[in-house]
């Protein structure tokens, strides 16, 4: 018997719990700043370019080329490689940091030889090795690599 009132003392102790318990409202946290979800972009990246003028290779090995810009930029010993430090930058905005000119039609250098589109020969860019005449106006992605000829 005292086993009876003692499981029935314990499942009205549980079932009081239960209702008081149970409809309470979760406490709020003053002054905590909402949580927003965030996009995820990776920062602090690498990718290459190369810039070839008649089959010749430009060497961008002159310290006028170098730490142009905080976001997009290119350093010695390897100036094919660029460091991109904040994610959108596309190609255009990173050539636009160096001393020289290029868009799809022209390349002006640094020591201001100019290679421009003609009945012959015109600029080609192959990104990642495929054919992207519109390569300027694309975003730098990680471990991109950006071939611009004049042939």
């Amino acid at each position: 018997m005292q086993k009876i009132f003692l499981v029935i003392f314990l499942a009205g102790i549980a079932f009081v719990g239960l209702l008081y318990f149970g409809n309470q409202k979760p406490r709020q946290v003053q002054n905590e700043a909402p949580v927003e979800a965030q996009e995820v972009t990776q920062t602090d990246f690498t990718a290459r370019f190369e810039i070839y003028t008649n089959g010749t290779k430009r060497v961008f090995t002159s310290a006028m080329y170098h730490n142009q810009s905080q976001d997009a930029f290119i350093q010695n010993p390897d100036p094919s490689v660029i460091y991109i430090k904040k994610p959108g930058i596309t190609w255009d905005e990173f050539f636009k940091t160096l001393p020289f000119s290029l868009d799809k039609n022209c390349l002006v250098t640094g020591t201001k030889q100019t290679f421009c589109f003609g009945q012959s020969q015109r600029l080609h860019f192959l990104l990642n090795g495929v054919e992207a005449p519109n390569a300027l106006d694309l975003e730098i992605k990680p471990d991109d690599y950006l071939e611009v000829r004049f042939e």
